[in-house]
């Protein structure tokens, strides 16, 4: 538990700090370079998101392998198995900048209208360069992570982003180079492993120690969780960070600016909120192999609560003050369509919904059981997604990945957690769904209406007395409809508890 609550702890303030810098350093890009480097910036990052699939998945495999050995205290396999993710990651990091040179000249193709910037390829290669470096060092962050940890790591990251952050806005005040900017990021993406990694070696000593042959037993499901995980990185890569490249192709560069910047929030969001479960993940893990799969099954009722209730505050409050935002941060011409902003909360909806059937089935271990279905996500999104913003532009992307998550992920990951991991029926999960999202719907609806009423015109005072407004309206009505549950109870005891 004091673990959980310092992970949590500095996961927060990790998110929040770093996050807000974020948002400013991208008001100053914004004030300073043109939207064309703001796409070129979304348009890499996404390649390279695509290129990453080669890490295969290994993190969530070494994370998991990792459980077991670190709660017996079992050195010589944690030594074993640390020694063979070692290198991997390195071949890893190796294919990566390879396959993302033998890219390079065909960056055009993702492009529907060139810009006339200099150095377009050059840029790209420090963003490679960025990506591959991390997997030289990331086994000894995964580490740390699967032995609840999580809060050395944000410890140092916190530190570097936010001096990546600064030095940035330095850079682009005083010379308004896209150069600096990305090279400042790519120097903060080296010390941050770097100093990570020397941490390690410091809480773990013995990973410099020889190691013995890992038992087969161990191995084989090690690769069979791997393989699994290959099928999971390729799919959800593609599913997920394909949306830039179809409107970079389709429709532009500057949709794809614009596009950026109502992704920063909603991955601002999804990260900050979701940070509570990568802190518990390991303890969830350690769970569910000692504890009675009827306690498991009732934590995670309670967890799916406070899912719903995460996803319906941050939805409605997206919902009715999402074009607020946009217009007041970087100015009115960067905002969507009602339509298109609507769609985008659903789909920030349905996946944010998935966090707790996520991270059960993570921490059982279940990647290879449903091996197929990122495949079928990234299909039917990559089809759906092209064909609709040929159609109608922006929008046919958001569409695209609603209807791959829809048909795919939507109802198998509930399927293999309750048929493989609680070995119980799903009716209830299923019911208490439909209850959640039909509460958030009513909410989104009347509040948006009613803040168009009562605010013409957005404000920062407007603004942000609504979001409060917002807030303490959702949590009052849940906290009505669900006061008797035993995880609302227990929350309300804390309170008290804390403040009396």
């Amino acid at each position: 538990m004091k673990n959980i609550a310092l992970n949590l702890k500095f996961t927060l303030l990790n998110n929040i700090a770093v996050n807000l810098l974020k948002f400013i350093v991208r008001v100053i890009f914004i004030r300073t370079l043109t939207i064309e480097y703001l796409g070129i910036n979304g348009l890499f990052s996404n390649i390279l998101a695509m290129l990453s699939l080669a890490e295969l998945g290994i993190g969530p495999a070494i994370v998991y392998s990792l459980y077991k050995p670190l709660a017996t205290k079992n050195i010589e396999t944690i030594k074993s198995l640390m020694h063979i993710y070692k290198k991997v990651y390195i071949i890893v990091g190796c294919v990566l900048l390879f396959v993302g040179i033998v890219l390079c000249p065909w960056l055009d193709v993702f492009i529907k209208d060139k810009p006339a910037i200099d150095d377009l390829h050059l840029f790209y290669l420090v963003f490679l360069l960025n990506t591959a470096v991390s997997y030289f060092w990331s086994y000894q962050r995964n580490l740390l992570i699967a032995d609840q940890k999580q809060y050395i790591v944000n410890i140092y990251q916190t530190a570097i982003q936010l001096a990546v952050g600064i030095l940035q806005i330095i850079a682009l005040l005083l010379v308004a180079n896209y150069w600096y900017y990305i090279g400042i990021m790519l120097l903060g993406t080296i010390a941050e492993n770097l100093l990570i990694s020397l941490k390690a070696y410091n809480e773990y000593p013995y990973l410099k120690d020889k190691t013995v042959p890992l038992d087969s037993i161990v191995k084989e499901e090690i690769i069979r969780n791997i393989k699994a995980m290959i099928l999971h990185k390729v799919g959800g890569i593609i599913a997920t960070s394909s949306s830039n490249l179809v409107i970079s192709k389709f429709v532009g560069l500057i949709a794809v600016g614009i596009y950026s910047n109502y992704c920063l929030i909603t991955l601002t969001l999804n990260t900050v909120a979701g940070k509570f479960y990568e802190t518990i993940t390991a303890s969830i893990g350690n769970a569910m192999v000692v504890d009675s799969r009827e306690l498991n099954l009732t934590r995670f009722y309670n967890i799916e609560l406070l899912t719903a209730l995460q996803a319906s505050m941050l939805s409605v409050g997206m919902y009715v003050l999402f074009n607020s935002f946009i217009e007041l941060w970087v100015g009115k011409e960067y905002v969507f369509d009602k339509s298109i902003v609507a769609c985008m909360v659903f789909q920030f909806y349905l996946n944010y919904m998935r966090k707790a059937v996520l991270l059960f089935k993570e921490a059982s271990g279940l990647f290879w059981q449903d091996r197929f279905k990122p495949l079928a996500e990234a299909v039917i999104s990559l089809v759906f997604s092209v064909l609709l913003t040929i159609k109608f532009g922006v929008i046919g992307v958001v569409l695209g990945g609603i209807i791959s998550t829809v048909l795919t992920c939507f109802w198998v990951e509930p399927y293999v957690l309750f048929k493989f991991g609680f070995k119980s029926s799903q009716n209830i999960y299923y019911k208490n769904y439909f209850i959640y999202s039909f509460i958030t719907i009513i909410l989104s609806v009347f509040l948006d209406y009613v803040y168009g009423v009562v605010f013409r015109k957005p404000t920062i005072t407007s603004f942000i007395s609504s979001g409060i407004i917002i807030s303490l309206i959702v949590l009052a009505v849940w906290y009505l409809l669900y006061k008797d549950n035993e995880l609302i109870q227990s929350i309300k005891y804390r309170i008290k508890a804390k403040f009396y």
